[in-house]
């Protein structure tokens, strides 16, 4: 059990990460950690990523990791402001806790309309084909962003950046602007704008507003992003200052 707990910690810390490069940093044979891998996923605390085979978070995890933000305050602060904001908007607002390379949906308040954007609680997007994403990566340093392109830069669709220059580009005019946009970067017919949660400086978390492409004009884009940007410093300023989100 406590070489189970050492494999998912790794995993959690490393994401994704490759049976190899587990087996240098835990110091076990990798027989040892192959099977713990494999106990772990089969209790659905860690998968497989879809593209690569390597390992990350599972859907368990980030149930039980749902509860620990819970209580560490992100979610109790940000649900009256991610309501009032759907009431305002008649759109979805999504909220995502970034986990390394990527953001993972962590709560969500659907829009009345019948045609609305919607993804599942714990769905996973790359931080660059996301509107939340891309603004987390605009409250960065140059440092941790030139990390994150080095990376690369996969397309998710036809109009995801994967250009590091255009993508540096963008990451400077939402930082003069205060909230990103994205149209159909992460999923066709499917435009959202979002801003970045800050706790002591550094963004930890983003919310978003997304809508289908006929509803969300350009003019609407700005309009809703400067909301979002509201709404983010909003839930902010009501975080505890002792927090488990860190």
């Amino acid at each position: 059990m406590t070489t189970a707990l050492r494999v998912l910690e790794a995993v959690a810390v490393q994401q994704p990460v490759g049976l190899s490069a587990l087996t240098r940093v835990l110091g076990l044979p990798k027989s040892t950690v192959q099977r713990n891998l494999a106990t772990l996923a089969e209790a659905g605390w860690i998968e497989p990523d879809n593209e690569t085979g390597r390992w990350q978070i599972g859907i368990r995890a980030f149930v039980v990791g749902s509860v620990v933000g819970a209580r560490g305050g992100l979610r109790p602060a940000a649900l009256p402001v991610m309501r009032a904001l759907g009431d305002e908007v008649g759109e979805t607002v999504h909220l995502v806790v970034r986990s390394g390379g990527e953001i993972v949906l962590v709560e969500r308040v659907d829009s009345p309309h019948p045609l609305r954007a919607v993804s599942p609680l714990g769905a996973r997007g790359p931080l660059h084909a996301t509107s939340t994403g891309k603004a987390i990566l605009a409250s960065l340093s140059k440092s941790e962003v030139d990390a994150y392109i080095e990376g690369g830069l996969p397309a998710v669709t036809d109009q995801t950046i994967v250009d590091p220059a255009q993508l540096r580009s963008e990451l400077e005019r939402i930082a003069e602007l205060g909230f990103a946009t994205c149209r159909e970067e992460l999923e066709d017919g499917v435009v959202s704008v979002g801003a970045a949660i800050r706790r002591g400086g550094r963004p930890f978390a983003s919310l978003s507003i997304s809508g289908p492409v006929s509803r969300m004009s350009e003019d609407l884009l700005t309009e809703y992003g400067k909301k979002a940007h509201r709404a983010a410093e909003s839930i902010a300023a009501a975080l505890p200052v002792r927090s488990d989100l860190a």
